[in-house]
């Protein structure tokens, strides 16, 4: 969208940061402001003050069509501000944190999301999920008012996995099955619970189960990671191959695997579930996660209760077993092309100019 559109986007940064991610954009520009204090985090109806306040100074709202607020309990708030102040209108994107955190705990502050959402010419979630979780907290009158806005987008996969996509599943081998997990070696990836499943079943199973795991170190969970090298140290089945960040090496392990299983437990979404899908391997993944919504009553994977190692067991044995009836990986993988999601918010971008 950078060569079609021009974007001006305001970024807030701690006073103490300096900006990351910055990239030159054919038309625009960025805008990075050091505005977010310490005492913000207690005086959050302040920090909304300032950033409104900020922009206006910096005269950052004139000559815009809309505002793309990309969270709702902030940028929504702000976005919000500025139609109040100006006309401007807005879209606006609801987060995990502004679900299971804001909106969940901060009961003060519901009325201010409630007046953005009304307000908003759209309301954007990546996952029919994160709506419904959200809804469970609202009244239905509410819901009834809101519900017409709402646009289902996910997040896309890099094009180099559509344009590579594999067709042909493999044929399971009788004996030996091969499991991939990718994704960084942390707690709530539930890699542990998933080795110990294998090893249950490689007891329990004249089968054996063989897992290839990618993926590096969390920096936030040093001692986690050692307990994981020292694991995997007991089992000979196991293959660590630590961070691979070329894609063809990646797409070649996926296409080696028969499953790709990652239990993970708070995942925004998991990008490496439809990565996998493209290469036509049937998943393991976490119910009530961001991808169930995708996947859900489609014949490309297993969810299960993720703190449930006999679930696990259970779901990894089901793939094995009915390996044959999984299908229809391309029809799910589609939905996820860069291409196709610029131009949803394309048409809701020039719906509002």
């Amino acid at each position: 969208m950078d060569s079609e559109l021009e974007q001006h986007v305001y970024i807030p940064i701690k006073t103490d940061r300096e900006p990351e991610n910055v990239v030159n954009l054919t038309k625009g520009e960025l805008i990075f402001d050091k505005i977010i204090k310490p005492i913000h985090k207690y005086n959050y109806f302040g920090k909304i003050r300032e950033i409104t306040n900020s922009i206006t100074t910096k005269k950052a709202h004139q000559n815009i069509d809309f505002v793309h607020a990309h969270n709702l309990f902030t940028d929504g708030v702000v976005a919000y501000n500025l139609k109040k102040k100006f006309g401007l209108k807005y879209i606006v994107a609801v987060r995990t944190t502004d679900i299971g955190l804001q909106y969940k705990y901060m009961y003060h502050r519901r009325f201010k999301a409630k007046r953005v959402l009304e307000e908003a010419e759209h309301v954007i979630f990546i996952s029919p999920i994160y709506r419904d979780k959200l809804f469970k907290m609202m009244s239905p009158s509410f819901i009834s008012k809101i519900t017409s806005k709402i646009k289902i987008v996910p997040n896309g996969i890099n094009d180099y996995w559509l344009d590579n996509q594999n067709k042909v599943k493999n044929n399971l081998q009788e004996g030996n099955i091969k499991v991939l997990y990718v994704g960084q070696i942390m707690k709530r990836k539930n890699v542990l619970l998933l080795i110990e499943a294998l090893d249950v079943l490689n007891q329990r199973t004249e089968k054996k189960f063989f897992l290839t795991v990618v993926g590096g170190e969390n920096n936030h969970e040093n001692e986690f990671y050692n307990t994981f090298l020292n694991t995997i140290k007991s089992y000979s089945w196991i293959d660590y191959k630590g961070k691979i960040k070329e894609k063809e090496t990646l797409l070649e392990e996926y296409r080696q695997s028969d499953i790709f299983a990652m239990p993970a437990k708070g995942e925004l979404f998991g990008l490496v579930y439809i990565e996998a899908l493209s290469q036509a391997k049937p998943v393991l993944y976490a119910n009530g996660e961001g991808i169930n919504g995708f996947l859900e009553n489609k014949s490309v994977g297993i969810s299960i209760d993720p703190d449930n190692l006999e679930d696990i067991c259970n779901g990894i044995t089901t793939i094995v077993e009915n390996y044959d009836s999984f299908n229809g990986f391309s029809e799910v993988v589609e939905p996820f092309n860069w291409n196709r999601i610029s131009n949803l918010y394309k048409t809701m971008y020039r719906q509002n100019e």
